[in-house]
This record gives structure tokens, sequence and C-alpha cells, in this order.
């Protein structure tokens, strides 16, 4: 697999994009540039993130780690061959969590890749598991040594056996101490305790048997005598209940005759005075005072009209006769002196008399309707009135708040259970409260024999002859399960011993190939190595006769045994991954950080090495060596 590119939203990376090329890569960048996060998100890319993985002291979750730093979503793409396809990988957030959505098209086309799935990308394109990936092909800064897993220790175990990847030890060991426990754990848990757990209780059944039938005839025997008193008590509360009602009916029917004679007196009070119906007292007096007004502005009009009336009449008095008697009298004295014009002004006086008579006659008109119009009612009257209001406006209000009370009254007595009518009863004896303690403690002892007989009536439901069979049978399972016991405690011994037997001869092919590139990477200094099944590993020094730990290495020795470890590992498990090392040069002094630079120049040939540092050594080796060198910003 060859990775052509990479765009990343992720952590402190904002759009930024890696362009790769196959064979090795030297990506240089100073401290905290973003070297760890890009092999971060590459491992997300191929295998997702743990969304169920929780921060904790010390520790943040990726999720929570590489939340992008400007807010946005995760997201991003690889695009890579593989096989001789193009593919293009995206992931994105979704309703499952950060890099939850994915998709995987062709390059060229967009299609989908129809085998490619969230769940199986990582492993189809590398060929391994993440555990196997980050233990072998991811080379983190300050992280070579190699750490054991079941996936991984298959695949070792693989090498040194028949070939078959099913098979790990520390699984088959834990399946058969599952097992064995599963037994007996200890003197408490397990099958063999609780049958012996069982078995004791079929043991301690048997020999309640005989007095669980002494206990059922004497309960039995209580429960009649306490059923009968009980059903005494019970008459005797249900007399006192019958005579709380009867008294709660009295009430009631009283509630019923107070809300009639409450709705009959307020039906009987007469009508208010309609000027001020409707209206409450503060209204009503306001109402009074325009009413005042009203009267007082009447009478102003009215003298005002009639003094204006009396005006008109006396001027129609004088100056219609006037104006006709003259007019009159200058049309014959026109007609007798025969001068005509004179008769024409007589004329017209009178027709002015007409007119003025009819302009007059129509001004008296109106001031006769103010002086005839009804007059409202004034001074006493009105104060008589509103006083009148304002006593049945209380006496109104009197009577409704009656209405409502009773209202509330039977509504509350009917909640209560109140009924119209009853038969009358006899007052009872004995004292209400005293009868229901005695009923509540008779409850209790009836209660207390009835578990009583239940529990011997269930230990004598069982037949005597199922138990002492189940006494039987559990003794067979013990033996049985007691056997299994022994024979997982033999399988555990069995497989140890085969373990062990493994381990002398584990993985000749990774020790060849771990032993050859950790002297290729220490100038032949040390020249082989042996490992152990949990990794630890003797090294062979030249010019020393035998091996010795790891322990007595120093830092950068001990850095280089686990990078050619995990160099080993991959091309034995990993061989299609691409190698991804973070910073692993980091403790190599500058000839063996160059021995390194040739031999991950060689792997490159074979597959594409991803080697990210902080160092400019590297950069300067991979521009001389015809390397891809790139820095970050």
């Amino acid at each position: 697999m060859n990775i052509i590119s990479m765009t990343a939203t992720f952590g402190k990376l904002e759009g930024a994009t890696l362009t790769l090329s196959p064979g090795l890569n030297i990506l240089t960048a100073p401290n905290e540039c973003g070297k760890s996060t890009w092999v971060a998100f590459l491992t997300a890319m191929l295998y997702g993130i743990d969304t169920r993985e929780r921060d904790k002291v010390g520790h943040l979750a990726q999720k929570t780690k590489y939340q992008p730093w400007s807010g946005a979503a995760m997201a991003g793409e690889i695009r890579l061959e593989w096989q001789g396809q193009y593919i293009t990988l995206r992931r994105f957030a979704n309703r499952s969590g950060p890099f939850g959505g994915f998709e995987a098209v062709y390059t060229a086309t967009g299609d989908p890749v129809p085998f490619l799935t969230t769940a199986n990308v990582g492993e189809t394109l590398t060929g391994v598991s993440r555990e196997v990936f980050v233990r072998c092909a991811l080379v983190g800064q300050g992280d070579t040594a190699v750490t054991a897993a079941p996936d991984l220790e298959r695949r070792i175990a693989a090498l040194a056996t028949t070939g078959e990847e099913e098979v790990s030890y520390s699984e088959t060991q834990r399946t058969l101490k599952d097992w064995r426990n599963r037994r007996q754990a200890n003197r408490s848990t397990g099958l063999i305790p609780q049958l012996e757990g069982e078995l004791a209780q079929v043991r301690r059944t048997l020999e309640d048997t005989a007095q669980a039938r002494q206990i059922q005839a004497q309960a039995r025997q209580e429960l009649a005598r306490l059923q009968g008193y009980k059903g005494q008590l019970e008459r005797q509360l249900a007399q006192h209940q019958a005579y709380r009602q009867q008294a709660l009916n009295q009430r009631y029917a009283q509630a019923l005759q107070q809300q009639a004679q409450a709705l009959a007196q307020l039906d009987a009070l007469p009508a208010p005075d309609p000027r001020f119906a409707g209206l409450t007292a503060a209204q009503a007096m306001e109402q009074a005072g325009n009413l005042n007004q009203q009267g007082q502005e009447h009478s102003r009009q009215r003298q005002q009209a009639q003094a204006r009336r009396q005006a008109l009449s006396g001027a129609m008095k004088l100056w219609v006769p006037l104006l006709g008697v003259g007019g009159l009298l200058l049309i014959i004295l026109g007609f007798f002196l025969t001068i005509y014009p004179l008769s024409f002004v007589g004329f017209g006086c009178m027709a002015l008399a007409v007119i003025l008579a009819m302009v007059l006659v129509a001004k008296m008109g109106k001031y006769d309707k103010i002086l005839y119009a009804p007059t409202p009612s004034q001074g006493e009257s009105t104060q008589d009135a509103l006083q009148r209001y304002l006593d049945w406006l209380t006496q109104h209000q009197a009577l409704e708040a009656q209405a409502g009370h009773a209202r509330e009254r039977v509504a509350d007595l009917e909640a209560q259970g109140a009924q119209p009518t009853t038969a009358a009863v006899t007052p009872p004896a004995g004292v209400p409260q005293v009868i229901t303690a005695q009923l509540r403690q008779v409850e209790g002892q009836m209660a207390q024999w009835q578990t009583r007989l239940d529990q011997a009536t269930g230990a004598l439901g069982r037949d005597t002859l199922e138990t002492e069979s189940r006494r039987g049978e559990l003794a067979g399972q013990i033996a049985q399960r007691q056997e299994e016991y022994q024979a997982l405690t033999l399988a555990l011994e069995g497989l140890e011993e085969a373990n062990a037997a493994l381990r002398q001869r584990f993985s000749p092919a990774l020790n060849e190939k771990a032993g050859q590139l950790l002297s290729r990477l220490t100038g032949g200094q040390h020249c082989g190595l042996t490992l152990a099944r949990d990794l630890t590993a003797q090294v062979e020094q030249e010019g020393v006769q035998l091996p010795h730990s790891q322990l007595f290495l120093s830092s950068g020795a001990q850095e280089q045994l686990y990078l050619a470890l995990r160099l080993a590992l991959a091309q034995l498990t990993a061989p299609q991954a691409p190698l991804v090392l973070d910073d692993t040069l980091a403790y190599f002094d500058d000839q063996r950080a160059q021995a390194a630079l040739e031999l991950l120049a060689n792997l490159a040939q074979e597959r594409q090495v991803l080697l990210f540092s902080c160092h400019s050594r590297e950069a300067a080796w991979g521009k001389n060596y015809g390397a891809n060198v790139a820095k970050l910003s």
C-alpha cells in the first residue's frame, strides 16, 4: 500500500495536506508542529477512533485530544494506491461520533469500493489488525519497545509452529482458567461450591419436613380463629361507617336546604333601577353625578331658551304687525294717489313681514323643543335612587355570597360521599380507633401465620422420594465436577509445559531477522539476539562469549534493539503495511542514525516508509540519497 496524500482537519491540523511518494519519505518539523498528530491521523483513518474511550487523570481520549482546535468537525481524506488500484478514503463526523462516518471510493470514478467498510478498511489495506499495526509497523516517539497482544502473539506463534494464526497461548490459558474457575475459583465460588451448598440445602429440607407438618396444622388452626375475630371487628367498623354516613347525609340535606333558600331570596329581589343596572357601587355613584350634571345643564338650557323665545315673541308681536299694516297702508295709499312705486314698497313690506314671521316661528319652535323636552331626574330624587340601588346591590352581593357558600358546602359533602337519603342507624358501641387498631393487629398476626403456613406447605409440597433422588444426583454431579476440575488443572500444566517447549525454539525466523537488522544498526557490534515468548531479548555482542540481557544495554542501544525487532516483526507479520516512524532516531548518534537511514532506504524499496523527524540531519541525508524530503508547516 502506498499513500499518495493525506488531508486532515484533526487536532491542530486545519485542512492541512501532506503529499507523499512511494519509497522513503522524510518529513521534518520542529517540536509541536504536528508530526505525532499526522501519525495519529493516519491510524485513525485506517482503524477509526474508539468512542468508548474516556478521559482519565493524566490521559485524554483520542476523541478529545484530537478534536480540531478551530471547533470544526473532525474530518479527513487519504488518497492511496493498493494492488494497482487508486482509492480515496474519507472519514467525517456523524451521529455515532467523530470519524463515525466513512466512505471509500475509486479515485478516478468516484464509485464506492464494495469490499471496504469502516470496520475492515485498516486490516484489508495493511493486512493486519490494529494491535499488530501499532506494535509493529507504527513506531511512535519514545515507544519503540514491543508489547505483547493476543493478535500479535498468534502471528508470531505461526512463525514458530504450523502457520496457524488462530492459536494464542495466553488466550488458550485464559480459556482453560475460565473453565476451571467455573468449577471452583475458591472455596466459595464456582459450580462445585454451588452444588455442595445445594446438597446441604436438600439435607436440611429432609430434616425440616417433619417440623413443617406440625407448623402447618398449628397455622391452620390459628388462621381459622383469627379469621372469625377479624369478621367481628369488620362488622363493628361497618356499623360505625354507616353511622358516620348518616350524619354526613344529614349535613348534606341541611346544606341543600340552605342553598335553595339563598337562591329563592336571590330570585325574589326586585329589578334594580335601570339607570344603574349592572354597575358597581363606584360606577353607580359616578352615574348619579353624571345625571345631576345633565339636569343642571338642561335647566340652564331651558332658561336660555325661554328668554330667547320671549325676545322672539316680542319681536314677532311688534315687527310683523307693524310691517304688515304699514305695507297694507302703503299699497292702499299708492293706489289712491296713483303713486305705484309706493304700492310696490308696500308689497315688499308685507312680504318681509311674512318672511320675518316664518323665521321667528322656526326659531321659536326650536326653543319650544328645549322647553318641552323631558326633564332628567334632579336633586334629591337622583340621590334617593342611588341609595336604593346601593342598598339593593349590598343585599344582592350578600345573597350571592350566601348561595356560593352553600354551593361549595354541597359540593364538599358530595365529594365526601354524602347521599340525599339514608336509613336510620342505631349508634354503635365501641371506639372506631380502638377497633381499627385491633383489626390491624389481627391482620398482622394472620399475615405471620399465613407466611408460616405457606412455608410449611411449600416444604411439604416436595415429595420426600424426589428430594432423596435429588440428593443422589447432587452427589454424582459434585464428583463429576471435581473430576473436571482435576482434568483442567492437568490441561493447564500440560499447556505450560508445551509453552515452555515452544519457547525453547521460539520463532527462529524472527530471531534471525531481528539479529541481522540489529547488526546493521550497530555496525556489527551486536551480532544477534534471542527472543523470549514475552518479547524480552538476550543480546549477542561481538567479542563476548555469552549473550546478556537487554537490560545491560544503554538507552540508545535498547532503542536500536527494539527498532530492529519492530522492523523484523513488520517484515514478517505486516509486509503490506507502510512503516511509520515518529522521531524514532532521536536517541541515535550520527553513525547509527546513518545506518538506520540506509536500512530504511533499503526497506523502502519494498514498501513505503514515513519517517517524521525534528532533526535536520535526516533531511540532509535524504536529499543526498534522493528520498522525498518535505518540511511540515
